[in-house]
């Protein structure tokens, strides 16, 4: 069994807001591990689909045919059928004889499984994707404009003035959106000690039809899932894929990324106010910036919003984390 994935390095804002969209993320969405729904299977392993040297004598030849996929299998079914059968029909009064017979009973089954084994090892699955979805929004602005939402930090908040910060945060966005199969991109803020609820800061993409829910989050919702970026440690362990961490990368204390591949079978899915009605999945990243500058209390985080399900792959988390980490150098 092969699976490709397409694999995504850090880009620079230049090469990231030059991508074509649809030679990227296509390949992400189609070739994902992640992606469950009707497989198709193809018998015929390398050995018998042509590759085979046509100058083979008849023991090679036969040799290969009872190695192939069909072959094991039929073998092995009938190999397991067998032993089922004769244990059933037959009832020795012998209690040796019994015994002898449940270890060779034993053995057979072990025989008959292997070559069940090699049979399926052999097949050609191709794993199905899961269906792209129309999401119910409306676009950001030409070319995925970001919209700032001043209100979410106040006036006061010297942060939003800060080209550096603004600039590498479109940035950021812009190559979620054109790098992955994210269709919303979402940074929120929140800052619990003066009493301020997660509100979005800056929004690209897809969003949702009501335009107070692209700026804010209904007091009335809870937010148990984003929460958990407020986390000063790793103790938690939410929706995290393993095997994403970034090699080379500084090991820092705080939140993991929590990846929800099925939004839609997600009861918790009511939070996510701030991404289209029907998206299909969710990748929440902590935004982890430097311990001094966690003194004024703000917490940032991204959320990507996609229209299929289960189409992140490890690696694309892992290239996500290393884009968001960038924003909280600045954060």
């Amino acid at each position: 069994m092969q699976n490709s994935v397409t694999q995504h390095y850090p880009l620079r804002s230049t090469d990231a807001l030059h991508m074509n969209k649809e030679d990227d993320v296509a390949p992400i969405s189609s070739s994902s591990f992640l992606s469950t729904s009707k497989s198709t299977v193809n018998f015929g392993s390398s050995s018998t689909t042509g590759n085979a040297p046509s100058n083979l004598s008849p023991i090679d030849q036969l040799i290969l045919t009872l190695t192939s996929d069909k072959t094991s299998l039929l073998l092995g079914s009938i190999g397991i059928l067998l032993m089922l059968v004769n244990r059933l029909i037959s009832f020795p009064e012998d209690a040796m004889y019994e015994a002898s017979r449940s270890r060779i009973d034993l053995l057979g089954v072990f025989a008959a499984g292997s070559v069940l084994l090699n049979g399926i090892s052999k097949l050609d699955v191709e794993s199905a994707v899961a269906e792209r979805v129309v999401l119910e929004g409306v676009n950001s602005g030409e070319g995925n404009k970001v919209i700032w939402n001043t209100s979410a930090v106040g006036s006061t908040a010297a942060i939003v003035g800060d080209e550096k910060f603004q600039s590498t945060v479109e940035w950021a966005l812009s190559s979620f959106l054109k790098c992955s199969s994210a269709q919303t991109a979402i940074l929120l803020t929140a800052n619990p000690r003066q009493g301020r609820q997660w509100a979005p800061l800056a929004t690209a993409g897809i969003l949702p039809l009501d335009s107070d829910l692209q700026a804010s989050i209904p007091e009335s919702c809870n937010t148990p899932i984003l929460d958990r970026m407020l986390r000063d440690d790793d103790a938690i362990k939410g929706g995290s894929v393993g095997g994403t961490e970034v090699p080379g990368a500084k090991k820092r204390k705080g939140p993991k990324e929590s990846y929800l591949p099925t939004l839609q079978a997600l009861p918790g899915k009511v939070e996510f106010t701030y991404l289209p009605l029907n998206a299909q999945e969710a990748l929440i990243l902590p935004v982890l910036g430097s311990e001094e500058k966690k003194e004024d209390g703000w917490y940032y985080a991204v959320v990507l919003g996609g229209d299929t399900a289960k189409s992140f792959a490890p690696r694309d988390i892992a290239w996500c984390k290393e884009i968001g980490s960038w924003v909280g150098e600045l954060a």
